[in-house]
């Protein structure tokens, strides 16, 4: 993970991304005892489609191993999820945590962003995890961002009444 992460700063730096900030698997594992998870989940600012393909040019000029979703960075699957495609995910990259991983800088998305991210994945893995990331979440906030994201399609404040009822 930490040539990844280098690489990723090299990417900032040249200008190929704007920001970035870990979410999905490897973020839970920053809040939490560890647990399994199959690639990094990079959320990435990019406003429009060409940035992205952009990035994928990137790598594939330099001869990077692409397998469906994921780059393949110094043996490290990594997906990419670009800001344009949701007001959460751009929300979540500028408000994250400023953090170092075995001394590279980086960001991880903020407890409170990462539980709205996992109730719209709503996976069984990420309803398990939820209840303990809970316990570091200022509520307040929480709410706030629930109502903001959420809509018919993702009713994130429902999902998390129905977690939150589970647990009674």
């Amino acid at each position: 993970m930490i040539e990844a992460l280098r690489t990723l700063n090299q990417l900032k730096r040249e200008g190929v991304i704007k920001d970035y900030a870990i979410g999905g698997g490897y973020a839970v594992n920053y809040y939490l005892e560890p647990i399994l998870t199959y690639g990094l989940d990079i959320f990435v600012l990019m406003t429009t489609d060409k940035e992205y393909s952009a990035l994928y040019q990137y790598f594939r000029s330099r001869k990077y191993q692409i397998e469906n979703v994921y780059i393949i960075i110094e043996g490290m699957p990594v997906q990419f999820l670009p800001s344009f495609i949701s007001p959460l995910i751009d929300g979540a990259v500028r408000r994250a945590k400023r953090i170092r991983v075995k001394g590279i800088p980086s960001k991880v998305l903020t407890v409170e962003y990462l539980i709205a991210t996992l109730l719209t994945a709503f996976r069984p893995k990420d309803k398990m995890v939820i209840p303990h990331l809970l316990e570091q979440a200022d509520m307040r906030l929480l709410n706030e961002i629930l109502g903001r994201f959420g809509d018919e399609k993702a009713p994130l404040d429902n999902r998390l009444g129905r977690i939150l009822e589970s647990l009674q």
